[in-house]
């Protein structure tokens, strides 16, 4: 099967973090024997125009792993202006969707990811070349009501107009059918890739030494690292010997540093900075829990890889964690609470040997590894090529309800 991914943001190059999970994703679908190429526009923010930066550029066409990949980027110079930036987008996919055409052949499928802007441009596009195209919405910002009314407009067509939406958590699909009641049953879930980059797991060594407790992540209130500094004061309180390690950055830092100091935490709690992907799996060798404290996700990345590379994991129940922590492998806790966390923390670290690495990462890579879940992809996209019926009625004037 031929498929073009059709994202709505994408790594600029192979080493960049930004969107690495539809290349994952993509790497996942080619390793199970599709063609796979992909198509990504780069709508750019127009604070970079007089910017400088030191960051990699990003190649307007390569060679990703045998992926041929196919980029243009442009200032988004109409934020303000309903429909614009949409717009810009939708020129920039067709011109590329033309030029992919015209040198690698025509896709079986397009897949989108994110309904704002890939999977709007994709309903459009579709019917014009009659190819058909579903959609995975990863999005945080509908539970985080980021959009506006003609976005939500867009997103409900793009829904409603792909053959599958796919969610990838049960969380985000009841989420979506709530505020787009049109789409209620539209949906299914199939989660994240999980790139199986992680060494068999070992305990050698870390009974010697206190338990650390790891959270990686962008440093911003939704991440809630400043719940996680209180609830970790519960376990030191309680005389447990643990540490914090804080892998990441970002806006709140030094908030977070001086809380750190100001409970008495500061020679306990350990800012490591931002976290290349290729160092992960040597971080996750060096820790024994990881904590996700945040107040939404959509997935949960950091949370499965912890369980491929055999790490337990507390999680708060804000979206996406539900769905990959069990009770083998973890303890999930409320939102936004301190108090529920610490427990956590102090419970899991009085059984931490309870908790089978080699089981948890088997039962981990089940259900995230590339392999999983480019067999769940397949048999959507098979279900979609052999129903032919359809193809029209869900068709609407895009370039005429765009305007109004």
């Amino acid at each position: 099967m031929h498929i073009l991914i059709l994202p709505s943001w994408y790594p600029k190059h192979p080493s960049d973090v930004t969107g690495v999970f539809f290349r994952d994703q993509a790497l996942a679908l080619q390793s199970y024997r599709h063609k796979v190429g992909v198509v990504a526009p780069q709508l750019q923010s127009l604070r970079t125009v007089f910017k400088k930066t030191n960051a990699k550029s990003s190649p307007n066409f390569e060679i990703d792993e045998g992926i041929p990949t196919y980029r243009e980027p442009m200032h988004a110079f109409l934020p303000r202006v309903p429909y614009g930036n949409y717009i810009l987008y939708k020129w920039l996919a067709k011109k590329l969707i033309k030029r992919y055409i015209a040198e690698q052949g025509k896709p079986d499928m397009i897949h989108a990811h994110s309904v704002i802007y890939a999977g709007a441009a994709a309903a459009e596009l579709s019917h014009e070349l009659n190819i058909p195209f579903v959609v995975t919405e990863h999005s945080s910002g509908f539970a985080r009501n980021l959009y506006v009314p003609w976005q939500m407009k867009l997103a409900e067509k793009g829904f409603i107009q792909a053959k599958k939406c796919i969610a990838v958590s049960p969380e985000l699909s009841k989420l979506l059918e709530a505020q787009i009641p049109k789409t209620f049953g539209h949906w299914t879930w199939i989660p994240n890739v999980v790139a199986d980059r992680f060494n068999q797991p070992t305990q050698q060594g870390k009974q010697t030494r206190p338990l650390r407790f790891l959270n990686l992540a962008m440093m911003n209130a939704n991440k809630g690292q400043a719940d996680l500094i209180n609830a970790y004061k519960l376990v030191v309180e309680d005389n447990q010997q643990a540490e914090l390690w804080l892998g990441g950055d970002g806006s709140i830092r030094s908030n977070l540093e001086q809380q750190a100091q100001e409970l008495g935490l500061a020679d306990k709690v350990r800012f490591l900075g931002m976290i290349p992907p290729d160092k992960v799996p040597g971080l996750l060798e060096e820790v024994d829990v990881m904590v996700v404290s945040s107040h939404y996700e959509t997935f949960g990345v950091v949370a499965a890889e912890a369980l491929m590379a055999g790490v337990p994991v507390i999680a708060t129940r804000c979206g996406g964690p539900e769905c990959i922590v069990t009770e083998t492998d973890g303890i999930l806790v409320p939102i936004k609470d301190p108090q529920a966390l610490g427990q956590a923390m102090l419970q899991l670290s009085q059984n931490i040997a309870s908790y089978n690495p080699v089981e948890i990462s088997k039962y981990a890579k089940e259900r995230f590894s590339g392999e999983a879940v480019a067999e769940q992809l397949t048999k959507l996209f098979d279900s979609v090529l052999s129903d032919k019926s359809g193809d029209d009625i869900a068709y609407q004037e895009f370039s005429h309800n765009e305007h109004s």
